[in-house]
């Protein structure tokens, strides 16, 4: 009886540590604003990375400029076709942590809140709109499948975000 007990019990823990594990989810910060054009040259390359990850990481819109309107920021993200949450930066809090560049930059954070990844979402717009490196997504791919991030940080191109 003390054994099954015990059974018992080290299968339990060992769910809860499982559902523990799966809750704490990778988070992407993308950094925008309603009236830079830029984000359209990530369109494609950003929506397949949350298709085909939203399910294993936490993706959200920040956008940064203190004048936003919500349905400035909703038709955004909604002329994109993305389905992701979003909330306005109104003081900074989060440019002046993350510190990103420019819009368009995204930030991927691990669930202690050590960033892993900052920068262009890929190298597109510095290739006239051909795609060699899809930095976000090998930083996340890395991540992960508990890789080293080979590349932690790239330039970005896009509108200055203001601080």
């Amino acid at each position: 009886m003390k054994t099954k007990l015990v059974l018992i019990m080290v299968l339990l823990s060992s769910f809860i540590s499982l559902d523990a594990a799966a809750q704490e989810k990778v988070k992407i910060y993308l950094f925008l604003q309603s009236q830079c054009p830029c984000i359209y040259n990530h369109k494609e390359t950003f929506g397949s990375i949350l298709k085909n990850y939203g399910s294993k990481a936490s993706f959200i819109a920040v956008f940064t400029e203190s004048k936003e309107s919500n349905t400035a920021m909703r038709n955004l993200i909604h002329d994109l076709g993305w389905n992701l949450p979003y909330i306005k930066d109104n003081h900074h809090q989060l440019v002046q942590r993350l510190q990103p560049a420019v819009s368009t930059d995204c930030v991927l954070v691990d669930a202690h809140g050590k960033v892993l990844y900052k920068g262009a979402i890929d190298d597109g717009p510095m290739n006239m709109g051909t795609v060699r490196h899809f930095y976000l997504k090998d930083a996340l791919e890395a991540y992960l499948h508990h890789l080293p991030i080979k590349i932690s940080s790239a330039k970005g191109q896009g509108c200055l975000l203001r601080s």
